[in-house]
Formats: structure tokens, C-alpha cells, sequence
């Protein structure tokens, strides 16, 4: 107690109160506690936040479907198969939360939970899908920075996520969740460097894959997410070749709308199947339109995949992909299908660092429209004019087709359209997302007008 100074209680008649008795111990207890630390009354509630449970659907025994419990915290709390330094934590951070995004838009979907998913899941449970996602992660990155060629990270990755994959393919667990979905990554991977050919290599063997678990449908009725994320990847490289491995019939979706009404001029001359899928699709877009309405109740995210599907696939059996056609008979069918299939590509993710990922369905659109075009009737111009401007803000980039612009004006010119509100007016009878068209709409129908002196120039020396 030395340099502690003495302190007096005045003691009442009644003795030491409550209040005394606590002076006392305060007293007493000076110096007792130095240097030790204090442990604290409060609570404790940050962990309630940090910690989630990763439950998942599927039967046990399949690989990356089995449950882990991680402490989740942008990643920095939880244990991947392989120590991660920062920039990795944040690739993967940055891959699974914008790609959410992406896949299942924020203005349609509920928030998706990727924490739960099946995919969050793999990375944390299977060494082979961990490094595809992070090559995948690094290729993701580098292309919306527009860094030139593949860094070490990425060779790094790939090459131990191939060499994984073969070791799980020559064992047990061949044909199970963790190595459809590790092989599914390593396609999705070959999409965004634009090695379509390898692609279709790892497709081809999914395929085998699938077949042997007992098909798709009955992986649709195990593992839906991952069922879906096959079909997506299908359905992506049938538009590089005109020939899904899978059908429509796996996806079947209905579709409804009680206050649509598709326009005389959209379906005069369209066949029956078609127009079918036509109408689905007008559907769907103003579905979405009123999803992006404050207070809206948003589309489950698994839902809105599957129609996207669905859509793909019934359109992919009717156009002319794989054999294009030039029968004046079929030209509107043709026009018309193929930027139906445009349409929807503005709803897919971006791959490659090109604005057509779909060449396939370029090449076929920009010949049919110019076909279309050439021989269409006054009544089918609405429907040609839709097409051009799908078409230059979806997969063709106008500064390298000037046609394109060319055909909007002169289109625009016959119609006696002179201002965006009046050729938006006329778009909007045809299926067209405001949050996702207009702004670039616009932007291409300005561009029409600056560039509209260059474009009669040519014109006059083509003509």
C-alpha cells in the first residue's frame, strides 16, 4: 500500500451505507490489478455475425455436397484447401460476389446467397474446384482491367486444377458433384480466353458425365444449381455451333403475363413454335421490367436462370444456327428468332474481351438482316428496326459494322422517325429491358445521328 494515501469514512449513526462500503473496496484494491488484463461484461455477439452455416441439398457421399461450417468473413476467416495470401483472398472475394451479380442482376433477383451455395461449398471442400476458381477469378480480373495476356497466377492455378481433375476423374468419385463441377469450371474458364474448341472438349466429356450419374433430369432433381450451371454452359457454346448436346425439354418453364399482348406486326407470318417462344419471351421481358419497380417482390434466382435456359434452348431448335437459310419464305422466322437469341445474350455473363462472344450468331444475324432487309415489306420494318438496334447492343459493335447504322437511319427515314422518344415508342412494342436497353439504345440512335452525314456519303458510293 506504500504511496497510497490514507482516505476517512465518516461513519453515521445508522453505520457504513452501501455507498461507503464500495468506497472501502475501491480503496483496498488500488494497485491490486496493474498490468493484468480485464475481462469484459459485455456480451459477446460478433461471432452470431461471422459464423454461417454452409447447408446444401443432395445426397451425402458426392463430394463437395458434403456440410462444412466455416467462419465466414470476406473470406479472411475461413480455411480453403490451400493457405491463400490477400491478393488471392480478394480474387476469389471479388469472382463470387460480382459474378452473383451478374448471373442473377440485383434489379430482378432476390440476393442470392452465395455463402450457401453449392459453389462456395466446392471451393471449400475440393482442392480441384479451388484452383479453377481462382484461375478463373485472376482471368475475370484481368479482363475488366484490360491486362494483356495470362499472368503466372493464372498458369499456376489451371495447371494444378487440371491436374487434379484427372487424378478425381481415374478414381471413385468420377462421376460425382464435385467433378462435374470441377469440370464445368474448367470449361467456363476456356470460354473466357475464347478457346471455344477446348471448351466443347470438356462439354463433350460432361456430357458423358451426366449421363452415366443417370442423365440431367435426374441431376436437376439432386443438385438443381449444379444441374443448371451444365445447361448454362451447354446452351452457351450451342450458340458457337448451332447443336446443344441437351434439349429443351430438361428446362421446361411456364411463362405468364396477364397484360401482354403481342403486336399484329411481330407474329403475321412467324410459325407456330416460333411464335410460341416469341411470346415467352415478350413475356419475360416485361416481367422483368416490372421486377425493377421499387417494392416489387423479386424473381428467385434459380427461377430466373431456368427461364433464361429454357428460352435458349427452344430458341436454339428453331434458328438457323447451323444452316442458314435465304428462302424469302422463311427470312422473317429467321430475323426474327436470331435476335431473339441476341436479345437474351444481353442477360448472359460476359466472357472474352471482344463484344461478340458469339460469332456464330453474329455472322448468321448480320447476313439474314442484310437478306431481311433487301426484300421485307413496309409492315416488317418495325420488327427489322428492333433487330438492328438488338443487334449493335448486344454482339455487334457498330464502330466496326457502319451497315448497321446505315440501315437504322435509312429504317428511321421511312418511317418518320426523327427523335429517341418516338423510336423508342416503336422498340418498346418488341421485347426490351428498360434498365438494360435503353441507356445503350439511346446511345446507338446518337450515334446514328452524328455519324449520319459518313453514312449517306457511303451509301451514295455504294449505290
Amino acid at each position: 500500500m506504500a504511496g497510497v494515501a490514507l482516505q476517512f469514512i465518516d461513519q453515521g449513526t445508522k453505520g457504513i451505507s452501501r455507498s461507503e462500503r464500495r468506497i472501502i473496496r475501491s480503496h483496498v484494491m488500488i494497485g491490486k490489478n496493474a498490468g493484468r488484463p480485464r475481462k469484459s461484461t459485455r456480451r459477446p455477439t460478433t461471432m452470431v455475425h461471422v459464423k454461417r452455416v454452409l447447408t446444401l441439398s443432395g445426397p451425402p457421399g458426392l463430394g463437395c455436397s458434403e456440410l462444412r461450417q466455416p467462419l465466414w468473413n470476406d473470406f479472411c476467416l475461413t480455411s480453403f484447401p490451400q493457405q491463400l495470401d490477400s491478393e488471392s483472398t480478394k480474387l476469389m472475394h471479388r469472382w463470387f460476389f460480382d459474378i452473383s451479380d451478374a448471373l442473377f442482376p440485383p434489379q430482378f433477383c432476390s440476393k442470392f446467397d452465395m455463402v450457401k451455395s453449392v459453389w462456395v461449398n466446392c471451393v471449400l471442400a475440393d482442392e480441384a474446384y479451388f484452383h479453377s476458381t481462382l484461375a478463373i477469378s485472376a482471368s475475370y480480373v484481368d479482363f475488366f482491367e484490360r491486362k494483356p495476356g495470362i499472368s503466372s497466377k493464372t498458369l499456376y492455378h489451371i495447371s494444378k486444377a487440371y491436374a487434379l481433375v484427372n487424378l478425381k476423374l481415374s478414381g471413385p468419385e468420377s462421376v460425382s458433384d464435385s467433378a462435374i463441377a470441377a469440370v464445368i469450371t474448367l470449361a467456363i474458364y476456356q470460354q473466357i480466353h475464347i478457346q471455344h474448341a477446348t471448351g466443347l472438349i470438356h462439354l463433350s466429356g460432361l456430357y458423358r458425365m451426366i449421363q452415366l450419374r443417370g442423365g440431367i433430369s435426374r441431376l436437376m432433381k439432386e443438385n438443381r444449381s449444379l444441374a443448371l450451371k451444365a445447361l448454362r454452359l451447354d446452351v452457351e457454346l450451342a450458340l458457337q455451333t448451332g447443336s446443344p448436346l441437351f434439349t429443351s425439354h430438361v428446362v421446361p418453364v411456364n411463362i405468364t403475363s396477364d397484360s401482354f399482348h403481342v403486336m399484329e406486326e411481330l407474329l403475321p407470318s412467324a410459325a407456330p413454335k416460333l411464335s410460341r417462344v416469341i411470346i415467352d419471351v415478350a413475356s419475360f421481358a416485361m416481367l422483368l421490367n416490372s421486377k425493377e419497380k421499387a417494392g416489387r417482390t423479386k424473381l428467385d434466382p434459380l427461377n430466373f436462370s431456368t427461364t433464361i435456359i429454357s428460352l435458349l434452348y427452344r430458341l436454339i431448335e428453331v434458328a438457323p444456327l447451323k444452316q442458314p437459310r435465304s428462302a424469302p419464305a422463311v427470312l422473317y422466322d429467321d430475323v426474327a428468332s436470331l435476335a431473339m437469341l441476341a436479345f437474351l445474350t444481353t442477360l448472359l455473363p460476359e466472357y472474352g474481351r471482344e463484344q461478340s462472344s458469339y460469332p456464330l450468331l453474329s455472322n448468321r444475324l448480320e447476313s439474314t438482316i442484310n437478306n431481311f432487309h433487301a426484300t421485307c415489306a413496309d409492315k416488317s420494318s418495325l420488327l427489322l428496326l428492333w433487330s438492328l438496334f438488338i443487334t449493335g447492343i448486344s454482339i455487334l459493335n457498330p464502330k466496326h459494322h457502319l451497315w448497321l447504322l446505315r440501315d437504322i437511319l435509312q429504317v428511321c427515314e421511312q418511317q418518320d422517325l426523327h427523335d429517341w422518344p418516338t423510336v423508342r415508342h416503336q422498340l418498346l412494342k418488341f421485347p426490351w429491358i428498360h434498365t438494360l436497353h435503353d441507356i445503350p439504345g439511346q446511345i446507338l440512335w446518337e450515334d446514328v445521328q452524328c455519324r449520319s452525314n459518313e453514312i449517306s456519303s457511303e451509301f451514295l458510293q455504294l449505290t
